[in-house]
């Protein structure tokens, strides 16, 4: 079972971060993603004036999951937008990963960001999870 989970100590965020090989920034929140009780992965996010910014979304060095990317993703984007913010960009690593960054909801603009408008994204139940 999948679970995913807001890292409320900053020394845990820190060794989870180690352990995914991201480096560790104390001014950002943070979601851990579980497997079974097992940790597979970290994401690392920040609101800064009227935009949310997901920075590092990885797996578990040696585990490949990206359901838990994908929720972790979710999560992070939930809690933006709860806080009234409609604005959403990736910053993370997306080589090899742009189908992952897009079913997350992102769109590439032309000038190579990742973007997303929340407004109305989590409104109705359906989340938009279709694939594009």
């Amino acid at each position: 079972m999948l679970e995913v989970y807001p890292i409320q100590d900053k020394k845990e965020q820190e060794r989870m971060c180690g352990l995914c090989g991201i480096e560790y920034k104390v001014d950002r929140m943070a979601y851990s993603g579980y497997v079974k009780g097992e940790l597979v992965g970290v994401l690392q996010f920040g609101i800064h004036g009227d935009a949310g910014y997901i920075y590092d979304l990885e797996n578990v060095k040696g585990t490949e999951n990206t359901d838990a990317l994908f929720v972790m993703g979710r999560a992070a984007l939930n809690f933006i937008d709860l806080c009234n913010v409609k604005k959403a960009y990736f910053k993370g690593y997306t080589e090899g990963r742009e189908d992952l960054v897009k079913f997350i909801g992102f769109s590439e603009t032309e000038n190579g960001d990742w973007f997303m408008d929340l407004t109305g994204f989590f409104e109705g139940g359906s989340c938009q999870c279709e694939k594009k």
